[in-house]
């Protein structure tokens, strides 16, 4: 490329060159003296019958005029010849007086054409030059542009969008093109990535339904172990226990609960998790604060009798997420509140731990998303994400509110039943 642009500069600055120096060359005389010497003793001889004078002469290749003394032409080599001073100045004419009795009776101008003829032929010939190297540079262009350019910047649009992740994305190879082998290349590295991406996500999907599997199996040695300790619980014979079964019944929930929240994100991506909506009574919302508040911190409880739209096995697992996190990051005491609000069934847990900063309060609900006042805690980041998740699929809403060193709340909208 950077060698054709330089030939055809110097292809141009020649060209350019030698129309300067034909331009600027002045014509010499191709005037043959001993015909003009002719000429002018002919017309003198038969002066002033001109014409017989012309004809018999024989035919020189010389173009000339004969003029009168009044300026007037007389006669000439051939016809349509003419003359002027300027005509006569700029390509070197001469003319020659006829002389009878010391006294001019009129004069002939040789024209000097034959300069002329080859200065416009030459120049003709150039500017078709010129015209043909311009011509072909524009078909150089065209050319470079179908296949040079127009690759490169298809293959940039190809190379963003395997960037974003977007290996679906196809495109035919162009095996006339510079880039044929170059762009098959491409295309394979293509399908390769896409190749490694499905295997990427089967596997992850493998590895999630692993997991949630074991994750439901432990759920019956464990239920096993809470019913025994719930027996045991009821037939103790001294406090200290059932003070001890009491413990491990909630220990059972608590890890009830961590089983299903492992259970849950691992289903959650591959949206499996199930969600069956019935209509139920608001005292199902008591029954599971009551059983997720082990340490019996939410003290008195107020929830108003109506119908709601829920999942009864959700609920649970809903408020020991929001429990069990006031446990992990305040372990203070836990208000609860509720109040209609349009068509919905309000509730409101408030802790008065260090809640979070104002800006953080947007991010809760993301997925993994852990505030700053959490660093040192144990924790996925999965507990409010899944809570949000299962209310929006109860057709309700969520908010989470925060003073930073002062409170925390979160407050769930569930839908009255019609």
């Amino acid at each position: 490329m950077k060698h054709l642009i330089i030939v055809n500069a110097v292809l141009y600055i020649v060209i350019c060159v030698l129309l300067a120096f034909i331009l600027c060359t002045e014509p010499q005389s191709k005037v043959k003296n001993a015909e003009a010497n002719d000429i002018v003793y002919t017309v003198k001889r038969y002066w002033p019958d001109v014409e017989y004078a012309i004809s018999t002469m024989p035919v020189y290749d010389i173009d000339y005029i004969v003029l009168d003394a009044d300026g007037r032409t007389i006669g000439a080599s051939e016809e349509g010849l003419r003359t002027d001073y300027s005509y006569n100045y700029i390509h070197k004419d001469y003319s020659v007086d006829i002389l009878k009795n010391g006294k001019t009776q009129g004069k002939i101008i040789f024209i000097n054409n034959e300069d002329v003829k080859l200065k416009n032929e030459i120049v003709n010939r150039a500017l078709l030059f010129v015209f043909l190297l311009f011509a072909k540079d524009i078909l150089v262009i065209i050319y470079i542009q179908r296949n040079i350019f127009i690759p490169i910047r298809k293959m940039n649009m190809l190379a963003m969008q395997i960037a974003r992740g977007n290996y679906d994305i196809s495109f035919g190879r162009d095996d006339n093109g510079s880039f044929g082998a170059f762009s098959e290349s491409f295309g394979i590295m293509r399908e390769e990535l896409l190749y490694a991406k499905k295997m990427e996500q089967a596997a992850d999907k493998s590895r999630r339904e692993a997991i949630a599997s074991i994750s439901h199996d432990i759920k019956n040695p464990t239920a096993s172990i809470q019913a025994i300790a719930e027996y045991r619980l009821l037939t103790a014979d001294s406090d200290e226990l059932r003070q001890d079964f009491q413990i491990i019944v909630d220990k059972t929930n608590q890890i009830n609960g961590m089983i299903l929240n492992l259970h849950t994100s691992m289903l959650t991506d591959l949206d499996s998790l199930a969600v069956n909506l019935e209509t139920t009574e608001s005292i199902i919302i008591e029954k599971a604060l009551r059983q997720a508040d082990f340490k019996k911190k939410t003290g008195e409880l107020a929830i108003p009798e109506c119908l709601v739209v829920a999942d009864k096995v959700r609920i649970f697992q809903i408020m020991d997420n929001i429990i069990s996190n006031s446990y992990k990051y305040a372990d203070t005491e836990i208000k609860v509140s509720s109040y209609f609000e349009d068509d919905y069934l309000c509730v409101c847990i408030k802790d008065f731990g260090s809640g979070v900063k104002k800006e953080e309060e947007i991010f809760l609900t993301q997925k993994y998303f852990r505030g700053q006042n959490a660093q040192e805690k144990e924790g996925s980041g999965m507990g409010l994400y899944i809570t949000e998740y299962l209310i929006k699929r109860m057709k309700g809403k969520m908010l989470c509110l925060s003073k930073e060193n002062e409170w925390f709340e979160v407050k769930i909208w569930l839908m009255l039943a019609a």
